[in-house]
């Protein structure tokens, strides 16, 4: 990997004596980890991958010793385990540390995540909300959000709402958040050993660029945020001028309150660089993980205030606003004149086990189901609609006529290369 030369220059100046240590941790190949769906497992024995070690930072996330073929692991499909960097997976800690601080332990909660896709940051979030909790996904590009449905929609929470608006739409739901997350568009820096695009696309003027739409998207974030509520704000760059900076303007001209996660100093998270404000940097040459920046903020005003809109009223301002593409858990599909069962109805974690006849399969017969072929089932399984597990974990639907099952699990998810 060639580093552009200006980048080099500014991580130099940015870092001192710490830059040889970073560039020879840039040349290392990035780590390989998974974060568990604790409301589906908490063993992470069951993933069949071994030799697992901790993420120290979070109790959900494991490291492998190499990056297996993800996609041949029916698990994966399951909404069991969530590939993730883990850097990222910090979003679970800070959202666990915060809840019983500063919310009534075990209310429900209202949460906001801006800039959801691909859905790592938003699973990670929903690992640690009460039961009960309401998170809505927002991704403005429109193939991203469908990858964040998918996504959201296998990890299985029932209380989803995924949109595909411009983040200036939530400021119609003034002050309604509990939670914002705002994991921005930024110029990528910390990918750079992940994705040769982060390299080639940087320069300067994209990091002034970016600095400046965080600001907007902040700027709407904040008027979604309820008093007293909370505000996450990350980027996976270096740069100060979208990290530190960035967080000096939110304190300083938009009068939010930086908190300190005051996380043991033996997880190696790097504190700000050149700011009097709390905030924590994963970097490469310190943590296990590519960079990551992320900072924590109060908006000023007693919590809990006079109660917002119902939840009725609430679902009933986010569907005029904005533009939902996922409502929950399907849980039935127009078929004809029919309404069937949905294939990702089983995926939801408060799907009861008792409702429909089930069969256990192997993992050859579970790749062919994810790749959407047609089934044969033992004789003794009864015809009508079946759910398909793996493991014990449900995958999707057949309706078995007896001779075939016919695949019910949803075309476009569906494996097309082994």
């Amino acid at each position: 990997m060639k580093l552009p030369e200006e980048f080099k220059n500014q991580m130099e100046e940015l870092l001192g004596e710490e830059a040889d240590a970073f560039f020879s941790a840039m040349e290392e190949a990035p780590a390989v980890s998974i974060k568990l769906n604790r409301r589906k497992c908490v063993e992470p024995e069951i993933t069949g991958y071994t030799d697992l070690s901790p993420v120290i930072w979070c109790r959900s996330g494991y490291y492998l010793p190499e990056r297996p073929k993800f996609t041949l692991n029916p698990l994966l499909h399951a909404g069991v385990f969530y590939v993730q960097d883990a850097s990222s997976m910090i979003y679970e800690t800070i959202a666990e540390k915060v809840i019983p601080s500063a919310f009534d332990t075990g209310a429900p909660l209202r949460v906001l995540d801006l800039c959801a896709a691909p859905g790592g940051k938003t699973t990670s979030l929903i690992n640690a909300l009460p039961e009960g909790s309401t998170i809505v996904a927002n991704e403005f590009i429109g193939s991203r959000a469908n990858v964040l449905r998918e996504n959201l929609i296998k990890w299985g929470y029932p209380n989803i709402f995924v949109t595909n608006s411009p983040t200036s739409a939530f400021t119609k739901l003034e002050e309604e958040f509990d939670i914002v997350a705002v994991d921005a568009p930024c110029s990528g820096e910390g990918m750079m050993r992940k994705e040769e695009v982060a390299v080639t696309q940087w320069n300067t003027g994209l990091q002034r660029q970016c600095a400046d739409l965080q600001r907007e998207i902040l700027s709407d974030a904040i008027e979604a945020l309820k008093p007293g509520g909370f505000l996450i704000y990350s980027t996976c760059t270096f740069n100060r001028e979208e990290n530190e900076e960035n967080l000096r303007w939110l304190v300083e001209e938009k009068g939010l309150c930086a908190v300190d996660m005051d996380f043991p100093e033996e997880w190696g998270i790097a504190k700000g660089i050149d700011t009097p404000y709390p905030c924590l940097r994963f970097m490469p040459h310190k943590t296990k993980g590519e960079g990551l920046f992320a900072a924590v903020l109060r908006k000023e005003g007693d919590y809990p205030r006079a109660a917002g809109l119902s939840e009725t009223a609430f679902v009933k301002t986010l569907k005029k606003h904005t533009r939902i593409i996922a409502e929950g858990i399907p849980q039935t599909v127009t078929k004809g004149r029919d309404e069937i069962p949905a294939g990702e109805s089983v995926l939801a974690t408060d799907y009861n086990p008792d409702s429909l006849p089930s069969v256990e399969v192997d993992e050859a017969t579970a790749l062919s189901y994810l790749r959407h072929e047609a089934l044969r089932l033992d004789s003794e399984v009864g015809k009508g609609f079946v759910v398909i597990k793996y493991k014990g974990f449900p995958l999707g639907l057949v309706k078995n006529i007896g001779n075939r099952a016919n695949n019910l699990y949803p075309s476009q998810w569906r494996i097309k290369f082994l």
